[in-house]
């Protein structure tokens, strides 16, 4: 497929990938998420052929990473697709292979500054949605009502069912997200995570590596990890993990683990060790949350604590108002 000519509008192709290219090269990155590679699209701009203006209002410079990030998506796509022979495009194979490859790199950076800017979404009730967790309910129903009692987060963790009907649920748990302003987490499924756009994927250390759900994933999907070692918190966040989760904490029955709790102590020496966000996990119910905020976990994640009470809603509300009298941020 190649493109050519203009825009319904009458904009040039290559006119929106420049414009794209010049607004995202304004970009200014906080100091903790350089994109070095900004500096390197900016040198360049000035060598590249500058079309007429766009009609359009400038709406000024990006204000997040993820903005810079869609328009430098844009601008590849467009440039990926562009006759190399068309006058709709008026760059040389050599310079479009240079740009081309800033635009690799930028992607990269910019990918990981909009998934650092998430990390203040990794907070307060974290809610496992399982349908073999719901007393015979509706799984949506438990999320929603998980949602109504404050929950930040969900993850959609389903082992038993073909993955035609876990799309569905998929899609379903994403609008709530979306209309909620709550995140979603997909367990183990990149591919049903990338399809629906969701906030990221939740993986074990025996499922698939980060790098190669990266190849799935959209650069600002999130990824955490599981943990069961305090020794294993390194290595996660090595291998490229946005968030590690940590556990069991207490004893549990919703996810065997063949291992004892790792208890308080630990958590609190997870919490010491680990550079992102810290989920505590396992047997976390409303008798034993606030220890577990106080040891300083970020977020902690139930699963028959919402899913299998009596009034999910209910017992929600009561955990959020645990973590945030223990010091959590809801």
């Amino acid at each position: 497929m190649t493109l050519s000519g203009t825009e319904p509008g009458g904009q040039s192709h290559y006119q929106v990938a420049f414009h794209c290219l010049e607004a995202a090269s304004r970009f200014v990155p906080p100091a903790q998420s350089p994109a070095p590679a900004l500096q390197s699209l900016r040198e360049a701009l000035p060598a590249l052929p500058a079309p007429l203006a766009l009609a359009d209002t400038d709406d000024g410079p990006p204000s997040t990473a993820q903005d810079a990030l869609e328009l430098v998506s844009i601008a590849r796509n467009i440039l990926s697709l562009l006759d190399e022979s068309s006058p709709a495009n008026p760059l040389g194979w050599e310079t479009l292979a240079g740009v081309t490859r800033i635009l690799e790199d930028l992607t990269t950076q910019l990918g990981s500054a909009a998934r650092r800017d998430k990390s203040d979404l990794v907070r307060g009730l974290y809610v496992i949605i399982d349908p073999q967790f719901t007393g015979g309910r509706d799984p949506l129903a438990i999320a929603q009502a998980a949602i109504r009692g404050g929950a930040s987060m969900l993850q959609l963790r389903d082992k038993c069912h073909d993955k035609g009907e876990l799309l569905t649920l998929a899609h379903g748990l994403q609008q709530l997200c979306q209309e909620s302003g709550s995140s979603l987490i997909i367990n183990d499924h990149a591919d049903i995570a990338a399809i629906i756009g969701s906030t990221g994927l939740h993986i074990g250390q025996g499922d698939l590596p980060i790098d190669h759900a990266r190849r799935v994933l959209a650069q600002h999907q999130v990824v955490g990890r599981s943990n069961h070692e305090v020794e294993d918190l390194a290595e996660s966040e090595r291998m490229g993990a946005d968030h590690v989760a940590f556990g069991a904490i207490y004893q549990t029955n919703t996810k065997g683990t063949g291992r004892p709790p790792t208890g308080i102590e630990q958590l609190r020496l997870a919490k010491e060790i680990a550079k992102t966000p810290l989920v505590a996990i396992g047997g976390i119910n409303a008798e034993n949350a606030a220890p577990v905020i106080e040891a300083g976990a970020d977020a902690i994640c139930v699963t028959a604590a919402v899913g299998l009470a009596t009034e999910p809603e209910a017992a929600a509300a009561q955990l959020v108002k645990i973590i945030e009298e223990a010091g959590g941020r809801v």
